[in-house]
């Protein structure tokens, strides 16, 4: 059977609304069981936050309540834009830096978070190691990312010079020599962030895992209760999203 081209995309902009098998973090339940699974291993609250890859800041703005200051970072510059297009709240500094070289004291920071960003990262460790220096001692860095043992590619893949949905290659997350070929986003085992975490000063605290957030489902939906409950399963261990959350000592 053929697709045309019309009939494909609205199949992927279906697989994002779902948030199946599309990297897509938008949508009230993508942001409120993200935002959830993280207090439940680190309270999201205290005097100063950074939001690592804040984008448009619709996980910012959920935060910004519980802080006194959020320092908003990213490095695209037509997100920040929508981001201030946005109004938001007074307490929000939003900034263009990137997540490498950070022009804050020691140990500024409560809680650091980086929410579906570290998959993009080139230098992952010098990211973490300037988290770990930027975070006050005792604080919390809760990160999300997708999970390399969820089956599909989030963010698609390029084969043949063509952008290809993550659903139409079922298993590239597990072959990680192709998956870095064909992928421009990474992929994570909750052994491989907590060995890096780990390295960078920082101490693993908890993690979780989260299955697609079925967004275009009304809220309460049979298949949330059954997806929330299936995360504590050990089919938990394949879920889409991981969620971990580490400590400075």
């Amino acid at each position: 059977m053929t697709t045309d081209s019309s009939s494909n995309d609205a199949l992927q902009e279906r697989a994002r609304g779902y948030g199946a098998v599309e990297g897509s973090a938008r949508g009230p339940r993508n942001i409120g069981r993200r935002l959830e699974l993280i207090d439940k291993l680190a309270p999201l609250a205290g005097d100063r936050l950074l939001d690592i890859g804040c984008g448009n800041g619709a996980y910012t703005v959920e935060m910004a309540s519980r802080f006194e200051r959020v320092d908003a970072i990213d490095i695209e510059p037509e997100r920040l834009d929508q981001f201030r297009a946005a109004a938001p709240p007074d307490n929000v500094v939003i900034d263009q830096l990137s997540a490498d070289d950070l022009p804050f004291d020691d140990g500024t920071f409560d809680r650091i978070t980086a929410i579906e960003v570290m998959e993009h990262v080139i230098d992952v460790p010098a990211v973490l190691t300037e988290v770990c220096r930027v975070l006050k001692p005792g604080g919390y860095f809760a990160l999300t990312t997708p999970n390399r043992l969820w089956p599909f590619e989030q963010h698609g893949y390029r084969l043949a010079g063509k952008r290809r949905p993550g659903w139409s290659l079922p298993g590239l997350t597990w072959v990680p020599p192709l998956h870095r070929k064909l992928s421009n986003a990474d992929a994570f085992t909750q052994g491989r962030l907590e060995n890096l975490l780990s390295d960078a000063g920082l101490t693993p605290h908890g993690a979780d895992t989260m299955f697609p957030p079925l967004d275009r489902f009304e809220n309460g939906h049979p298949l949330h209760r059954f997806t929330d409950r299936l995360e504590e399963t050990p089919l938990g261990a394949m879920a889409q999203t991981l969620v971990l959350v580490a400590r400075r000592p």
